[in-house]
């Protein structure tokens, strides 16, 4: 049985990493004292020596937090190599931080990043191989996780989908209990003789009673359980909780920790500032356009809603008459309310850069759900079940339902599908990549008018 394996593979896998920072620990050494060990000053080979330990502890440590003596088997391999990086360098500058106020002797910036870029190279390479291995072993019918699967929801149906549709995953289905004649008869002896590595239990309010029994039988066995509970309802993410010694579960609550937040939140300050000082001289040319083409000021403010349901004033350069600027009606195509400059700044997305101050204000964010004004809100959430769970992230200047070209007088529904996809599957690398594609893309669109 694979089980009986994963404790040798796992040990195998820590002592592997742990090979590989020393290599490249010595690696570095090698080649910045240019000559060998013993010709080099033997004070400073003893105190690489000593610390190569403290280094070996500090990524172990790391390297565990982040997950990576887990089961990979099906999460994506740029996850692996992002995971990878990430408890590279934080166990590296904790180390680093470590040295500093401990030791006399400091590390040379050269040696560094010559650890640090040859570690996270063979880590990469090393994993990936050994995935590609592990992929086409699997492929071949070996290394596989035997499954019983209990119950026929549709999460279930779902799960068994995927496990047909990626062979690499190495996931053989032993049994597929759908009947109730036969999950009402189904026993734990029953089970063991199918002798599984997981049993995986969809739950189905109607059968409860008995997947409760079958549920507190297993805790007499050593078999893994996977429950699939009823999400159905959660379209942006869930959260586990813990309610006075109650496990609970959060439904429609983005999976963002505190830190992915605070993540999130210096990436816009830090990009919002300097994108104002590199704009500042076109910020300058618009509303000195804006003056002197319409009588009004050069900047119009509108509520609208954001994080929570909260609502926030947020900035545009004025680009309709002043009579007209706050109706509660649709700005449509050949609008007669828009100033000559207006129909130039919409066209290109200029008028919406004084958003910026609503970022470092904290109103806002680059990317996010874009913000709509109360009226059209409470239109909105009474058409579409799913509106309001928009409002679980920040509002920003652009977001994932305009780099796919639904904004302006586009399908409403489109862009809640998109902007709830965003909020589930949100990460900083997404936010990057959405801010790229906003550029490349360009600001022009035909629906903005």
């Amino acid at each position: 049985m694979l089980k009986n394996h994963r404790r040798s593979i796992e040990i195998s896998h820590k002592l592997l990493d742990i090979a590989v920072i020393n290599l490249s620990w010595w690696m570095a050494y090698l080649l910045r004292f240019e000559s060998n060990l013993l010709a080099a000053d033997q004070n400073l080979f003893i105190w690489y020596l000593k610390f190569s330990v403290v280094l070996s502890f500090t990524n172990y440590y790391y390297f565990r937090r982040e997950g990576l003596y887990s089961s990979r088997r099906f999460s994506p391999i740029f996850e692996e190599i992002c995971s990878i990086i990430k408890a590279n360098l934080i166990s590296f500058i904790i180390f680093i931080v470590f040295t500093y106020f401990l030791s006399e002797h400091k590390l040379s910036r050269l040696f560094i990043l010559t650890h640090f870029l040859l570690s996270t190279g063979l880590l990469i390479s090393i994993k990936v191989s050994v995935r590609k291995l592990l992929r086409r072993l699997r492929r071949s019918g070996k290394n596989s996780r035997f499954m019983v699967l209990v119950g026929n929801t549709p999460q279930m149906q779902a799960y068994a989908k995927k496990i047909q549709e990626h062979q690499e995953y190495g996931i053989v289905i032993k049994r597929w209990v759908t009947e109730e004649a036969e999950l009402n008869a189904l026993t734990l002896e029953k089970i063991e003789e199918m002798k599984p590595d997981s049993l995986v239990i969809g739950i189905d309010n109607g059968n409860y009673p008995v997947v409760n029994k079958l549920l507190g039988d297993l805790t007499n066995s050593l078999i893994d359980v996977i429950v699939l509970p009823d999400l159905s309802h959660s379209f942006v993410g869930y959260q586990i909780i813990d309610i006075a010694g109650t496990t609970a579960i959060l439904i429609n609550e983005p999976n963002m920790r505190s830190r992915s937040v605070i993540i999130k939140r210096i990436f816009d300050i830090v990009a919002a500032s300097i994108g104002l000082v590199l704009i500042s001289p076109l910020l300058t040319v618009i509303a000195l356009l804006v003056k002197v083409t319409s009588r009004g000021p050069v900047l119009f403010s509108q509520v609208r809603m954001g994080l929570d349901g909260r609502e926030f004033k947020m900035y545009k350069f004025r680009s309709m008459t002043t009579d007209a600027s706050n109706l509660g009606t649709w700005t449509v195509s050949n609008d007669p309310r828009v100033t000559g400059i207006g129909k130039i700044l919409r066209k290109s997305s200029l008028d919406e850069l004084p958003q910026l101050f609503n970022v470092l204000i904290g109103d806002m964010s680059l990317v996010g759900p874009r913000p709509e004004r109360p009226i059209f809100v409470h239109q909105f959430r009474r058409k579409i079940p799913t509106y309001m769970l928009r409002h679980k992230m920040k509002a920003g200047m652009t977001g994932w339902a305009q780099v796919n070209g639904w904004r302006g007088d586009t399908c409403i529904e489109k862009r809640i599908e998109c902007d709830l996809y965003y909020i589930k599957n949100w990460s900083i690398w997404m936010d990057i990549w959405i801010i790229l594609m906003t550029f490349w893309k360009g600001f022009v669109n035909k629906n903005a008018y």
